[in-house]
């Protein structure tokens, strides 16, 4: 009898040390698992900031175009001015 406790008691043992081995990884995959998604998650704020800093120089870019054609523009219409004023020039002194 006192044989099947030592049995029994050992086979206690062995499941508490692997109850506690289990324990013990358990913690150490949740402290890498929170230390992975720390990383995520800063690798996700660089990319967040990086394309708010494309989203910006594009839109830099935009209205630098708009600009541009908005002079262009300007520049064409008065360019047309001038020469519907040369034109209405040169008819009146050419009228007379």
């Amino acid at each position: 009898m006192q044989l099947i406790t030592e049995q029994f008691n050992h086979l206690k043992d062995n499941i508490e040390a692997r109850f506690h081995k289990l324990e013990r990884q358990q913690v150490h995959d949740v402290a890498l698992n929170a230390e992975k998604l720390t990383q995520i998650h800063n690798e996700l704020i660089q990319i967040h900031k990086i394309l708010d800093d494309h989203e910006e120089r594009i839109r830099k870019v935009d209205d630098t175009v708009i600009a541009q054609r908005s002079a262009t523009t300007i520049m064409q219409a008065v360019q047309a001015a001038l020469t519907l004023i040369a034109s209405a020039i040169a008819a009146y002194l050419g009228g007379k």
